[in-house]
């Protein structure tokens, strides 16, 4: 409110008076500071639940590393001693073969190689990364087809697109030696 007295010789002679209705404004501040406090209310809740996530998190990542940590102790004590004794039970030599291949496709599985392959290169269909491995392994372009059970072109073929996907094309690059660098 503003008041202002009006004078004339002197004397008072009127005065003036602005009256602001300021109801709607405090009205405001109130509806204000009470969206203010369920912001807060609700930061704390949001608080709350990322920490709860996070702890989700954690305990998810533990429980993943305790499987893969059983997984890996039971294939290098289980699995891999039994097929290290089927190669040395005279078995011939494209079994021998077959369970060489086997051995080390299980150790790849519990190596960071496949994994690191498929991530970094998710668009390797299932094939291309089988014969990534055999080429890892040092296998010959007619090693492998005889193992897949496939032809040298269709080898060919998906060594091509291993060589595409991997960066490889138009490259002095190695495959198997790029494949190694991998693991």
């Amino acid at each position: 409110m503003n008041a202002r007295f009006i004078y004339e010789d002197g004397k008072p002679k009127g005065a003036s008076v602005v009256v602001h209705d300021v109801t709607e404004q405090k009205q405001m501040e109130k509806a204000l500071r009470k969206r203010e406090k369920e912001l807060e209310i609700n930061n704390e809740k949001l608080e709350e639940i990322n920490t709860a996530l996070r702890v989700l998190l954690k305990k998810r990542d533990e429980d993943k590393r305790e499987v893969e940590d059983k997984v890996l102790l039971n294939m290098k004590e289980l699995i891999i001693p039994l097929l290290t004794k089927l190669e040395n039970a005279g078995i011939s030599a494209r079994q021998k073969s077959y369970t060489s291949v086997i051995k080390s496709n299980l150790n790849d599985i519990i190596s960071p190689f496949v994994k690191d392959l498929s991530s970094l290169y998710w668009e390797l269909t299932p094939k291309e990364i089988q014969v990534a491995n055999l080429v890892k392994e040092g296998k010959t372009t007619k090693e492998i087809a005889d193992f897949l059970n496939s032809s040298i072109r269709v080898v060919e073929f998906h060594r091509g697109n291993l060589r595409n996907k991997l960066g490889l094309k138009n490259k002095k690059a190695n495959l198997r030696s790029f494949l190694l660098t991998i693991s």
